[in-house]
């Protein structure tokens, strides 16, 4: 048998033990990845952290194999892998230089990855934009509005980000109370609506503790601002926020206790008032 049948039988079979191994790795990345998205219970860390490294995960065994079987191929072809790579290097090094924007973006989604600044599902704000993690890549990190814009964010540009739904969320509210109210009363309403809420259904697991008032924080123009928060599981910050916002309206009501609002007083002296009367009469009898 010739010398280029046999190198053509090993190229095969590097080839097949490739794929073998690509299909192999990619379904057990696709299980995990499902097995975890299947489980009961609110997203957890651990399925938030499979869906980000998933997509990057594909990408480095794709990489990885193929490599390794390019390499094994040109070596049983006869060619010196040796000087290939040596050349490489110096192409990248050339490269590295010329494309230094896309070198940062690199290392930054890197230790992105790395240093798990954030998981696919969490709501961030990074570079001037804010919504939902789409997805996590060594190149960019894609976001998804809530007007359901797309952003596309360049992790090279990320200097600062501010990720609101890591392991627990909270939600800050203000509650202005009349001056002519007992604040304390108004408090212990408030309290009454959240233990109530707290209590029932799903907000049972959506709320991790009860209410905490931090108190009176502002003298405001027409009332005093009570400024408290509750804790949340990751993401439930708003359902919860808008849910106890309007049973509280409902139980304000209830007790009589009015929400107030910006108004003003206009205060006429007597010499003012006079006067007025006065032109009023001259306009009545003319």
């Amino acid at each position: 048998m010739p010398d280029w049948t046999d190198t053509l039988i090993r190229v095969a079979a590097i080839v097949g033990v490739a794929l073998a191994l690509t299909r192999i790795a990619l379904t057990v990345i696709n299980r995990v990845t499902r097995r975890l998205d299947e489980g009961e219970g609110p997203a957890t860390g651990l399925k938030r952290r499979s869906k980000t490294l998933a997509s990057v995960m594909r990408s480095a065994v794709l990489v990885l194999i193929w490599t390794v079987a390019i390499l094994t191929v040109l070596s049983q072809a006869g060619i010196a892998v040796g000087p290939l790579l040596a050349a490489a290097g110096i192409v990248g090094i050339a490269l590295g230089f010329g494309a230094q924007n896309l070198v940062r973006d690199l290392l930054a989604g890197f230790f992105i990855l790395l240093e798990n600044h954030y998981d696919v599902g969490d709501v961030v704000e990074v570079a001037g934009v804010s919504g939902a993690v789409e997805s996590v890549g060594l190149r960019t990190t894609t976001l998804r509005g809530l007007d359901a814009r797309r952003h596309i964010v360049p992790n090279g540009e990320i200097r600062v980000s501010t990720n609101l739904t890591k392991l627990y969320s909270r939600y800050l509210m203000t509650l202005p109370v009349p001056y002519d109210e007992d604040v304390d009363r108004a408090v212990g309403v408030l309290r009454r609506v959240a233990d109530e809420l707290r209590g029932e259904g799903r907000f049972r697991d959506l709320m991790l503790a009860p209410i905490t008032v931090l108190g009176v924080d502002n003298y405001g123009d027409s009332s005093v601002d009570v400024t408290c928060y509750v804790e949340t599981a990751p993401g439930a910050q708003w359902e919860v926020g808008r849910e106890l916002r309007r049973r509280l309206k409902r139980a304000l009501d209830e007790e009589g206790i009015s929400i107030p609002y910006p108004h003003r007083e206009i205060v006429l002296r007597r010499a003012d008032a006079v006067s007025m009367a006065e032109a009023a009469g001259r306009d009545g009898g003319g």
